[in-house]
């Protein structure tokens, strides 16, 4: 991308998908990223010899698509059965209009006024209104929605560095009133969003899933089931015609799209696999079953490896970043910022990249394709560091040092290579806690016996901004907790879980907690986003933003490791899909299907 500083590996496999893309690339025309220009082969959607435009995928299986909780449903509304404000451009870098044909920016930056499509429509008919943005965001922003937080499975999906106005504060209970929210229907046609402050990134922000509008006659009519085909109603370019739960879905044409010419596809259907399952796509994708498939780390290889199929990979760059994150234990070891500093500097990446398919070395929690990137944040691997700060601790050569852990919800190359790295270079004892993924969830929160000490391996995604990147994905708040000894993370825990305390209650007592137990480092953080995030000079934010990023880099708690690319099966015939850096990839409008050679 444009503007990216980003570390290469440069191994024969992933020159030989570099030359693919490029050859690709000198293919396309202004019609599409994968597009073939004038091949004679292609015919034109629509056309009397165009193929029936059917689109085959698989998914994990989906229990719910509700674009305001934190699922992998949530993904795929994004991707063309709902349409915000804005969508993204072709790569990913800018937006363009969607449900708002313009915009208007304040002088001050802090309100934007959105003017509404006269001719956006809902599956049902009903005319798209700025009213319906405003009762959607009410539903999010509304505790009671989901758990508040914007990162884990099952919570509200809103993502605090939007920076609308007053809306953590309704998230949090700190305010109960609605009519303090930025958020004002001025007509049917004319939607206001007023900020706390100036954010560059804001407009990126509305492409998120949690901004997304739903149809609140229907919400409200039907609280329980208003997902299911029989009640769904959607703005979309696609709408849900049929949904068997944990087997497929199949999705059609919204017959009241504002922009009916750019939708090709006469249906997409979507068969849903169980949990664990969704690695064996590539089966049905190499029997001609499947059109587009995501690709495990050993399917890329072979998919390298064999002349026909590398020629239908495709790769979004530094689409993720793994991490590491500190799991709390009795035993007080990884408490010490030196300690952790000693195994953040003792992870070989290049090693790490070299046996990850997908894996780019990464020393940072902000993905490199963030425009304006610098190395600057970056935390280094330093060997002879690592060890002078265990020699010091009183570990010489990694001698009496407790088993590290590493804990894990699935079996993969990343975990052991990072295992790997920690007895080779360190002389330590370590190895992987693969659990379920139900497992994982429970014990990441848990505080750890006296025995059993370490960090849990994850991975994430989000919109490449700053404010994203810094605020919202292992904000300050997050540090703040990773930062309370055990002690103090038990009785978090306990505040979190006591029912009788309302929401107010409950995060008043949590944050004195915090302000008592938490580190320096975290509340300085903390500090200097709430500066970044109400800097008017977009240059001084950007750099408020990479000091605090440094900062974050240099507590270890979250330990950075791998930037991964997605690496998708993508078969010829499918057209006009432009992958983008973001979770949901790619959008559903503007592919069409040609003619098998």
């Amino acid at each position: 991308m444009d503007g990216t500083t980003m570390p290469r590996r440069r191994g024969t496999a992933r020159l030989r998908v570099l030359a693919v893309l490029a050859a690709t690339a000198l293919a396309v025309s202004a019609c599409g990223l994968f597009d073939n220009g004038d091949d004679a082969n292609v015919s034109e959607p629509g056309s009397d010899d165009a193929p029936e435009q059917v689109l085959k995928l698989s998914s994990s299986n989906l229990p719910i698509i509700d674009p305001q909780v934190v699922t992998g449903g949530m993904w795929l509304s994004a991707r063309g059965i709902f349409e915000g404000l804005v969508v993204q451009n072709e790569d990913g870098t800018d937006v363009e209009p969607g449900m708002a044909e313009s915009w208007e920016v304040s002088d001050d930056g802090l309100v934007y006024t959105f003017q509404i499509r006269d001719n956006a429509a809902w599956s049902n008919g009903d005319p798209v209104t700025a009213s319906d943005f405003e009762r959607t965001y009410e539903r999010l922003f509304t505790p009671e929605a989901g758990e508040t937080g914007g990162s884990t499975s099952g919570a509200n999906s809103y993502q605090t560095a939007t920076n609308i106005k007053g809306a953590t504060d309704l998230l949090d209970g700190s305010s109960e009133d609605f009519s303090d929210v930025g958020v004002r229907a001025v007509d049917d046609l004319v939607l206001e969003i007023e900020l706390d402050s100036p954010t560059p990134g804001f407009l990126m922000s509305l492409t998120h899933p949690s901004l997304l509008p739903l149809h609140m006659d229907t919400v409200e009519e039907h609280p329980q089931d208003w997902q299911e085909a029989e009640h769904i109603v959607s703005n979309g370019p696609f709408a849900i015609d049929r949904w068997v739960t944990n087997s497929s879905m199949t999705l059609v044409p919204n017959e009241h799209y504002w922009d009916p010419e750019n939708v090709h596809l006469d249906r997409i259907e979507i068969a849903l696999l169980e949990a664990g399952t969704a690695g064996a796509a590539t089966v049905p994708y190499e029997n001609g079953e499947v059109d587009i498939v995501a690709l495990a780390n050993a399917d890329i290889i072979r998919m390298e490896n064999d002349p026909e199929l590398a020629e239908h990979l495709r790769v979004s760059e530094a689409a993720s970043y793994v991490y590491l994150a500190t799991l709390r234990s009795e035993n007080p070891l990884l408490e010490d910022r030196d300690i952790r500093r000693a195994l953040a500097l003792g992870i070989d990446r290049d090693y790490v990249a070299e046996v990850t398919p997908d894996g780019q070395p990464g020393r940072s929690l902000v993905l490199g394709s963030v425009p304006g990137y610098e190395a600057g944040i970056e935390v280094d691997d330093d060997l002879e560091e690592s060890r002078r700060l265990l020699e010091e601790a009183g570990y010489p050569d990694g001698e009496g040092f407790p088993e590290i852990n590493l804990l894990a919800g699935t079996s993969n190359v990343d975990v052991e290579a990072i295992v790997d790295s920690w007895r080779r270079n360190l002389g330590i004892s370590a190895k992987a806690d693969t659990v379920e993924a139900g497992v994982l969830v429970e014990r990441r929160w848990a505080v750890q016996d006296d025995d059993y000490v370490g960090f849990y391996y994850g991975s994430f995604a989000g919109t490449p901004n700053w404010p994203t990147m810094v605020s919202s994905l292992w904000s300050p708040q997050d540090i703040k907790e990773f930062s309370l000894p055990a002690e103090q993370w038990t009785e978090y825990q306990e505040i979190q879980a006591d029912t009788d305390l309302s929401t107010g209650e409950r995060n008043e007592q949590l944050n004195e907690l915090l302000d008592e137990y938490a580190s320096p480092e975290a509340h300085e953080l903390a500090a200097l986003v709430d500066e970044a995030m109400s800097e008017l000079d977009e240059a001084r934010q950007e750099e408020l933003f990479k000091e605090a990023a440094k900062l974050r880099e240099e507590q270890h708690l979250i330990i950075p490791v791998l930037w991964k690319d997605r690496y998708f099966a993508i078969r010829p015939t499918i057209q006009g899909l432009n992958l983008r850096p973001s979770s949901d990839a790619y959008y559903f409008k503007g592919i069409h299907i040609v003619a098998d050679d």
